[in-house]
């Protein structure tokens, strides 16, 4: 089941993650080497990279599970004058007529697809890819050392929109699957006491260092490369980008 992110998560990423900027912005932007390109971003979920994509003046198409994180874009865009072309669908139930010139997924969210969806997700994919085309992947990798946390622990606490969010979480690493499990809890407060709850489950799936290329190999992805983008989400992060073609 792919992790949903409902209205009390998505109000915490905007307020943390609203737009792309910086060194990931602008390696993403590099990949466009003319404004004609069309380019498609799965995953798009409150269009931070999409938005900054359409102000450049580049069409893109995006699409994401979560109707939240979609409306939150949409409404995003319309304070920009921009009309973004975005709709809800999972992607390995995607199917497209259209052929386009990139690909993208920033940031990890195809780690939150398990083992069971990854071919025909990516199948999917390739299959909207133009020939020539170039797609640019980020996932998980995992580091040396998990933090587990067994019971609820406090990450992160904000007020919004007059109402004070507070984001829990559990951690459990299940090393035969391969899945980081993030339990996450986000209660809405006003006056002291908790008015509304929402749990969320967002299974990670962390890969060992050479594993997806061998799944892109596997899918039939070609010209793989792997790059590192530093301080790209955040200060002191960095991230792996595949860079493949079909």
């Amino acid at each position: 089941m792919i992790a949903y992110y409902g209205e009390l998560c998505t109000k915490m990423y905007e307020s943390d993650k609203s737009m792309a900027e910086g060194p990931e912005l602008s390696f993403y932007l590099s990949y466009v080497k003319d404004r004609r390109m069309k380019v498609l971003e799965p995953m798009c979920g409150n269009g931070r990279m999409l938005i900054p994509f359409i102000q450049h003046g580049i069409e893109t198409v995006g699409f994401d599970v979560s109707q939240d994180m979609l409306k939150v874009c949409k409404e995003k865009a319309e304070k920009l004058n921009l009309n973004p072309n975005v709709f809800q669908e999972k992607i390995e139930e995607f199917k497209s007529t259209n052929k386009y010139d990139l690909i993208m997924i920033p940031y990890g969210s195809f780690s939150l697809l398990p083992d069971s969806l990854v071919n025909i997700s990516l199948q999917n994919l390739k299959n909207a890819l133009n020939e020539g085309g170039k797609m640019l992947l980020t996932i998980v990798e995992k580091g040396n050392e998990i933090e587990e946390a067994a019971e609820w622990t406090e990450t992160n606490r904000k007020e919004l929109e007059g109402q004070t969010i507070i984001e829990n979480r559990k951690i459990a690493y299940d090393d035969e699957t391969k899945i980081l499990h993030i339990q996450l809890k986000y209660d809405a407060v006003g006056e002291g006491t908790a008015e509304r709850t929402e749990l969320m489950d967002f299974p990670i799936r962390l890969y060992d260092p050479g594993e997806f290329n061998r799944v892109l190999k596997d899918n039939g992805f070609r010209q793989i490369a792997v790059h590192e983008v530093r301080d790209g989400y955040g200060d002191g992060q960095s991230f792996p980008v595949y860079e493949c073609m079909k």
